[in-house]
């Protein structure tokens, strides 16, 4: 059922004012089962409507955040959100940098248009919370200039960037003009170089030539003395390639609003077609510019649509001896060692190309923070020429020079300590799985996770080798929370790895009956899962770690509403909830939600329990 605000139902709960984690019985009857927000209709892939609440936590003043999509689809949901760099601490493999100017990509924009879908992105990447932004500029702590690349975040006031896939900024460019080279010739270098073998004097198609990959392509190929053709949009376009280089003429450019380029490069090559084509049109202009690819030539892929889309191509044109290559710069950010290798040789190939004046910076349109909305719509419209850039703060005028942080109004978010450590019992279900991932993306570095069974499923290995990539701390334990002494074993163990920040209780047994099929064993069993954990932990959080910030328990709707065949289930939340309830009014946290919880609305939901108290 879809409710809206001016339903009658939910104007009287709005009204109400009923607080999501204390029943006031007196006061407010079992309205406690709806929040009083605005109701939020999530649709998943089945097509249904689940009902949610969507609060809204103000805005805080930050020195660290960055900028996400609240909503794939809808650029008007872009949002500065405060970032979890605020608790950094540097490891060996990451530096903090001050950003000053972060370009947008067609990446960017094609996820925040929900265009792109996020299996498209490789490795880990869609696991992320916010995956915009790939490249950066401004200067470390020590006041030095540089560029760089991350994987994602990269639209923010600070990045915890690889200091292997930096650059230090030439002393004759501003950071404005350095933030426009690090993802346009890392890719140009990467795809026409290193995959596609590009060789003096042979024939290059380039599409797209008056964008920031574009135009580094062009000038990597001209530099190693290759015939270049190259397709644009508009007559504005073509003038402004051919004023930068001047090697370029009128029979160098194509259309590539239609496919007329096919014929023209086959005109223009004697029917022999090019020898590489460096490739980011989609769908039937996609296949026509396979035909003009020569024999034994390489085609270079570096759109993302028609590979997530799985867009069928023809086997015949792989009679003509040819490669087809799909070029993810993203994919260099993985902990493989050919990842290893490339990263070093884009790097130097960058340096070189620097060094030799072959990599320039690019020209760019300007947005400033809070035009981020703008900024995306301009790039997404294609009218751009180069690089769209937002400017996050104004370079000092000294290359050397001690940054201080920009303070940013952003939205107020939750956010781990890595220094802490958190504890979730059940941890190694569906739903444990999903709260233990979200506690890594806001920022958390330590999780101890209870099972009575461990480790079973390929799902739960594929998981624990996710975040050991990124050097989490899981620890699993077989401590069982219902024994008293095994509840403060586990909370001694997590404080002696960090001190305890949080414990989540997600254990749950169901052995559902009607009354009259119920036993006691089965009364006992559901509620040792639920009811004498929480006791059990209630309990030895007072004694070992009374300073935690989120004491958080899972109920269900059989509580206090009931379900059918769950008498002893809504028991056993009832008593769980109540405990909650005692330790709020003792000044203690003591959180719990009823909510139908699914793996989408992870994020939702614990927004909803740790603001709402």
């Amino acid at each position: 059922m879809k409710y809206n605000l001016v339903t009658p139902y939910v104007g009287s709960l709005k009204a109400v004012k009923p607080s999501l984690n204390r029943f006031q019985a007196e006061k407010n009857g079992l309205l406690r089962l709806v929040p009083p927000q605005v109701l939020l209709i999530v649709h998943s892939s089945e097509g249904r409507h689940w009902v949610c609440c969507a609060f809204d936590h103000g805005k805080v003043e930050t020195k660290h955040a960055h900028l996400n999509v609240l909503t794939r689809g809808d650029l008007s949901s872009l949002v500065w959100v405060d970032s979890p760099l605020k608790y950094f601490k540097q490891p060996a493999d990451t530096i903090l940098c001050q950003v000053y100017y972060a370009p947008l990509n067609f990446r960017d924009v094609m996820l925040a248009s929900g265009k792109l879908p996020l299996d498209a992105l490789p490795g880990d990447l869609a696991l992320q919370d916010c995956i915009l932004g790939l490249e950066f500029s401004g200067r470390l702590e020590n006041g030095q200039r540089v560029m760089g690349l991350v994987p994602a975040k990269g639209l923010a006031t600070t990045v915890a960037a690889d200091p292997n896939f930096m650059w230090e900024v030439p002393d004759d460019w501003s950071l404005e003009e350095a933030s426009t080279v690090p993802v346009a010739y890392s890719t140009a270098y990467y795809a026409l170089i290193m995959r596609g073998n590009l060789r003096k004097g042979e024939r290059v198609l380039i599409h797209s030539g008056s964008g920031g990959v574009g135009q580094a392509a062009i000038a990597i190929a001209l530099s190693l003395g290759c015939e270049v053709f190259t397709t644009v949009g508009s007559s504005e376009k073509r003038e402004f390639l051919k004023k930068r280089f001047n090697e370029l003429h009128d029979r160098n450019f194509c259309n590539s609003r239609d496919t007329s380029f096919e014929q023209y490069i086959l005109n223009a090559t004697n029917g022999e077609g090019v020898d590489v084509i460096l490739n980011s049109l989609a769908e039937e202009k996609l296949k026509s510019t396979l035909n003009c690819l020569a024999q034994h030539g390489r085609f270079l892929e570096i759109g993302k649509y028609d590979l997530s889309n799985n867009t069928p191509l023809g086997m015949a044109i792989f009679l003509k001896n040819i490669l087809f290559h799909g070029i993810l710069l993203d994919a260099l950010f993985e902990c493989k060692s050919y990842s290893s290798r490339a990263k070093k040789e884009v790097v130097q190939l960058v340096e070189a190309g620097i060094a030799n004046g072959t990599v320039k910076p690019l020209n760019s349109i300007l947005f400033e923070s809070d035009q981020a909305e703008q900024a995306f719509r301009f790039m997404a419209s294609g009218k751009h020429i180069g690089k769209v850039v937002i400017k996050i703060k104004d370079e000092e005028t000294r290359k050397k020079f001690i940054p201080t942080l920009k303070k940013f109004n952003a939205l107020s978010r939750t956010i781990c300590n890595p220094e802490k450590s958190y504890v979730v019992i059940g941890g190694l279900g569906g739903f444990g799985l999903e709260l233990c991932q979200w506690l890594v993306e806001r920022g958390a570095r330590h999780v101890v996770l209870t099972s009575r069974s461990g480790l079973k499923t390929g799902y739960q290995k594929l998981c624990m080798n996710r975040w050991k990539k990124e050097n989490i701390n899981i620890v699993v334990s077989k401590l069982n929370a219902i024994k008293r002494d095994d509840a403060k074993a586990l909370l001694k163990m997590a404080a002696k790895i960090k001190p305890v920040s949080a414990i989540f209780n997600l254990a749950l047994v169901l052995r559902d009956a009607f009354m009259e099929n119920q036993t006691i064993e089965n009364f006992k069993e559901v509620c040792e899962s639920k009811a004498t954990s929480t006791l059990n932990l209630d309990e030895a959080s007072r004694e070992l770690c009374p300073e935690i910030d989120w004491f958080v328990c899972f109920s269900s709707v059989s509580c206090g509403r009931g379900n059918a065949g769950q008498s002893n289930y809504g028991y056993a939340n009832s008593v769980m909830e109540r405990i909650c309830e005692e330790r709020t009014k003792q000044g203690l946290p003591g959180n719990y939600s009823k909510q139908i919880i699914f793996a989408r609305t992870v994020s939702l939901m614990m927004t909803q329990i740790l603001h709402h108290k």
